[in-house]
């Protein structure tokens, strides 16, 4: 028997998420097991996985799917002129989004 990782319900019926985006995943705070993987050049890759149920499954394909097909609007400055890092995108925050994370 085994547990799912996202809603805790067990069985034996899992199946694996591989994630796998060049990206420090844990900066996510999710329990992932990182996976190392070798390929045919013998260069090895970083992968992430989480053990789920299949609702748990369902709902992170249609996260994705839903992600995928949410139009991207135009960039646009908020005129602070203070950038962060966020999962490994520079952005610009105002000086409240910034004292509220930040301090």
């Amino acid at each position: 028997m085994e547990e799912c990782v996202r809603c805790n319900e067990v069985d034996e019926d899992r199946r694996t998420l591989w994630m796998a985006c060049f990206y420090q995943m844990n900066e996510l705070e999710l329990p992932f097991e990182k996976q190392i993987i070798t390929d045919k050049e013998d260069r090895k890759h970083n992968f992430f996985t989480l053990r789920v149920c299949k609702r748990c499954r369902a709902d992170w394909m249609e996260a994705i799917r839903d992600w995928f097909n949410t139009p991207i609007g135009p960039e646009s400055s908020c005129g602070s002129g203070i950038y962060v890092r966020r999962f490994g995108d520079t952005v610009e925050v105002t000086e409240e989004e910034f004292r509220e994370k930040y301090g």
